[in-house]
């Protein structure tokens, strides 16, 4: 929603909360009224109970409705000086003061009121004492119910301001993970387009040569990339996907690396079938053998060996990518400058699962290096039975 529009709701809420002051004041004030003229009409004495009820009725809670007319301007009191923590002090003498003029003008208004509704009645008006001369029991009377539309003020005020604070908590929130989802469609797009340039021409290189003499090969490559990089920009919004799913993207990967090194790369790629449900991050697998492969062939004369092993343990899902290379140089994970591939997945890892994952990556002592991801096992049949719609086999047959 546009924020201009969520302001313009946000009013219109309170406008109309506003409107609805007087007539809630009014029905209030006539329960209030009514059930205080029902205690004394039962205390008057049975002969002074004669004719009908509604006349004194309607006399009587004149005293209460010049507070009808009164209240918007006791609201707009209390709002320009409301009793808050920083300012209660000064702002409850504030009022205070106002209290007794505001106690004044009730009784005054209350006896126009009620001469004029004695008049309409044909009722006797009863007139005493100077106007300026209110008694102490009057004015007690008007005292509280000052302070009555001061306290209601008090609690609509906060009851708003209550509810725009979780109407900008929601909202805040609401932006939050839309931000976050866009951070993750974001991070996606740049893992497709950040497939290896270098990768994809030497292998393109590599099938331009293969045609000439090794048709065959040059034909399985060929189809291996292109399911590569079909499964590779399938995705659309979701930011997981199951492990079986991304492990036949990076099987596309690795066979294809494999026809391009020939006989001097060994991949070996071991999945618990207990595993293969495990929801995972799109393209998480793919960055870990790209980096291996890469420090598992610097020993030229040698051959290359690339593991690969996924395993459930209990709520946790283990996925290991092991090289034989040099192996790194530093011991401290945050000492080691990590490469485009493995830097965004550590911080992918880090934003998706910021108190619920492990990621590792060490010398081993026989040589080579081992990066290791624990991630907690969720099952993809779970988010199925939610109502997603996950895409088991993302590369096409």
């Amino acid at each position: 929603m546009h924020p201009a529009t969520t302001q313009s709701s946000q009013q219109d809420g309170r406008d109309a909360l506003r409107n609805l002051i007087v007539p809630g004041v009014f029905v209030a004030l006539t329960l209030i009224g009514s059930i205080s003229f029902a205690r004394y009409y039962m205390e008057l004495a049975p002969s002074a109970r004669r004719g009908p009820v509604w006349p004194p009725l309607l006399i009587w809670l004149t005293c209460y409705y010049s507070w009808v007319f009164l209240a918007p301007v006791t609201f707009r009191l209390e709002r320009r000086f409301p009793i808050t923590r920083a300012h209660w002090p000064r702002n409850l003498g504030v009022l205070a003061a106002a209290s007794f003029g505001m106690a004044y003008l009730g009784y005054e208004l209350s006896n126009l009121l009620s001469a004029g509704m004695s008049y309409a009645l044909r009722q006797p008006m009863v007139l005493s004492r100077p106007v300026w001369v209110i008694p102490a029991r009057e004015l007690g009377i008007h005292l509280q119910l000052y302070w009555s539309m001061v306290l209601t003020a008090w609690v609509i005020r906060n009851f708003l301001q209550s509810r725009d604070r979780e109407r900008l908590t929601a909202k805040l929130a609401l932006e939050k993970a839309q931000l976050e989802m866009n951070l993750r469609q974001a991070e996606l797009d740049v893992l497709r387009m950040r497939l290896n340039p270098h990768f994809l021409f030497n292998t393109l290189q590599n099938i331009s040569v293969l045609v000439t003499h090794d048709q065959e090969t040059a034909g399985r490559m060929l189809t291996r990339l292109g399911d590569l990089l079909r499964a590779a920009f399938r995705h659309e919004v979701q930011s997981e996907s199951s492990l079986a799913a991304e492990i036949e993207l990076t099987k596309a990967y690795l066979e294809v690396e494999r026809m391009r090194f020939d006989d001097r790369l060994s991949i070996t790629v071991e999945t618990d079938p207990a595993a293969n449900e495990a929801m995972v991050p799109v393209l998480v697998l793919q960055p870990l053998v790209e980096n291996a492969i890469k420090h598992g062939l610097r020993c030229m004369n040698g051959v290359g060996r690339i593991g690969l092993v996924s395993v459930k343990e209990g709520k946790r899902l283990i996925i290991t990518v092991v090289d034989n290379g040099a192996g790194i140089a530093v011991a401290n994970l945050n000492d080691i400058e990590l490469g485009v591939g493995l830097g965004a997945t550590r911080e992918r890892l880090l934003r998706m699962y910021p108190d619920g994952h492990e990621f590792s990556v060490r010398k081993l002592a026989a040589g080579g290096t081992e990066v290791r991801i624990v991630l907690p096992f969720r099952a993809a049949s779970h988010f199925e039975e939610a109502g997603v719609d996950e895409r088991h086999s993302i590369v096409d047959r």
